[in-house]
């Protein structure tokens, strides 16, 4: 019934059923503050950052007793480089990243998801020389569908991404949820400081110019903060070609890490890491990258995380308390958890 009431109802919001609102004619708006990383201790409350995937979530922090600490549930973030996503969840907001809420009426997923879409259309064009300001998100404008009386069809909204979830349910199965032996959380283990190069091979890429890349399907991954490190697809392979693997950025987006379960070629501004004797899947290396991008922040264009220093760098991880390795069981559990966590989020949906 309601798929029905929507299609007819979709082909009446022609153009004239459309119409432009500034921002802050709909929107309440907050905005987010900075805190240094070096504040923070791992947890479990999503902070959102100026990345574009991961759905903005630069990190997992405990809650901050600090006056720049911000936190918000049940909101779409916009960052100032143009990233927008929507968080039912409490997650604090960075710097320049600003919240949206509807004027008196509560975000849900469907409703959330049709907005996001609209904001991408309208909102222009932004980088780091053209920024999207808090003052300058409010002047903004959006193009919405709207009711007999010319105001933003919210229902329709929600109604219509409804019936496009429906068909995408009726072909998709979800994943099973992993069998979990460990419960413990980040803070009953206990944590130990390693050297990179004690723990893990630290392995380089190689120089592949664009005039020598020839076109495939073997993803390329170069100094890249977005769409997991990839920038091409080549049909070159060569001594990094490589699968199962955390790729660091070193040069560039530095700092920022990916990991590649398929096997890919890697250009000589990323660093290719993995645990020396120990479990390399996934949920290990996924749990060592947001270890390594915690430290991103130390190191900029002028002060490039080189080989040398990536390799001196110390890391902080979970450990076992009769051998002082690192305890990738508890690792891979964690991360296990973390995702069926997500499966169940979806499955409620």
């Amino acid at each position: 019934m309601v798929e029905d009431t929507c299609l007819r109802r979709c082909r009446m919001k022609n153009k004239e059923n459309w119409k432009v609102f500034r921002i802050d004619s709909i929107f309440d708006m907050f905005t987010g503050a900075s805190i240094s990383q070096d504040k923070f201790n791992v947890g479990s409350i999503p902070r959102i950052t100026a990345t574009d995937t991961n759905n903005g979530i630069g990190l997992f922090t405990e809650r901050l007793e600090d006056r720049n600490y911000r936190s918000f549930q049940n909101f779409i973030s916009i960052s100032f480089l143009g990233s927008v996503f929507y968080h039912n969840y409490e997650a604090s907001l960075d710097m320049k990243i600003h919240g949206l809420k509807i004027k008196n009426r509560e975000l849900n997923s469907n409703l959330a998801q049709f907005i996001i879409v609209c904001l991408k259309n309208s909102l222009p064009k932004v980088s780091y020389g053209n920024q999207l300001s808090s003052k300058d998100l409010l002047t903004k404008s959006i193009l919405l569908p709207v009711d007999k009386n010319g105001t933003p069809d919210w229902t329709f909204m929600e109604e219509y991404v409804q019936v496009k979830s429906n068909q995408i349910n009726n072909t998709y199965q979800l994943p099973r949820q992993h069998e979990i032996t460990d419960f413990r959380n980040l803070d009953e283990v206990e944590w130990d400081e390693y050297f990179i190069d004690e723990i893990i091979d630290v392995k380089s890429g190689v120089r592949l110019t664009k005039d020598e890349q020839e076109k495939g399907r073997i993803p390329f991954i170069g100094s890249s903060d977005n769409h997991n490190g990839v920038t091409e697809f080549i049909s070159n392979t060569n001594s990094s070609t490589s699968s199962n693997i955390l790729g660091v950025n070193y040069n560039g987006s530095v700092g920022y890490a990916f990991y590649h379960p398929y096997k890919a070629t890697f250009s000589d501004d990323v660093k290719r890491l993995s645990f020396k004797n120990g479990k390399n899947n996934q949920y290990t290396l996924l749990f060592l990258k947001h270890i390594i991008e915690r430290q991103a922040k130390k190191y900029a264009y002028g002060y490039k995380f080189n080989g040398q220093r990536m390799k001196r760098q110390i890391v902080k991880l979970p450990s076992k308390s009769d051998s002082g390795q690192p305890d990738f069981e508890f690792m891979e559990q964690y991360m296990k958890r973390m995702e069926n966590q997500a499966i169940q989020k979806v499955g409620m949906n």
